[in-house]
């Protein structure tokens, strides 16, 4: 059975996640950037291609997506089809694909080694670093809107990250591993990988 969601819902969802994640430290976003970067990277590009997606509109995707989040992990199907979600499908497709299994394929044959997708302990474990990083960008996000307007946000991530986004379509994505059992289900020997990033540096 689906549950309809309308604008209280989708407002109150953040707090909520809030409680049962926890959030960034002010001052420790640069610990979570591997993941931060694919998200803001993905709704920049869709900035670019069409710059009347606001930061409301961003906004609304993470509400979004917040609560597909909690959907999973409680067996709940969210519909989204009673509020306007024309200008924000986009920013909530692409900020998932940047991290969800179940919304990329990649991301979803990596996870089925390590996780039982089926367990909501296993997917708050999945989910609880996107969903830190989501909050955190929902704050700036509100931040720059109340500086410099509607599309404030968006340049300060242009000036920001811009020179690190393509400007294309694809879309970018990352899924953080739990640790050495991790890699060890994944057949990856994680004192070769040590070895590998130091030697790139």
């Amino acid at each position: 059975m689906k549950t309809y969601v309308d604008s209280y819902k989708l407002d109150r969802i953040s707090s909520r996640m809030a409680k049962d994640f926890g959030k960034i430290p002010r001052g420790g976003e640069e610990m979570y950037s591997f993941i931060m970067h694919p998200m803001e990277g993905n709704m920049l590009k869709l900035h670019r291609a069409e710059p009347s997606r606001n930061g409301r509109h961003a906004i609304d995707a993470i509400h979004m997506c917040l609560l597909t989040i909690d959907g999973y992990i409680n067996g709940i199907e969210y519909d989204f089809s009673r509020i306007p979600t024309e200008h924000c499908n986009a920013f909530y497709e692409g900020l998932l694909f940047s991290f969800d299994p179940f919304n990329n394929q990649e991301l979803l044959a990596v996870a089925k080694k390590v996780y039982d997708l089926n367990a909501p302990a296993d997917l708050k474990k999945i989910f609880e670093l996107p969903v830190k990083c989501l909050l955190r960008i929902e704050k700036s996000i509100e931040l720059w809107t109340n500086e410099f307007g509607a599309n404030g946000y968006f340049k300060f991530i242009e000036d920001q990250l811009g020179h690190i986004v393509d400007h294309d379509n694809k879309m970018n994505y990352t899924m953080a591993m739990e640790g050495k059992d991790s890699f060890d289900k994944l057949g990856i020997d994680v004192s070769e990988l040590d070895q590998k990033m130091l030697s790139d540096d």
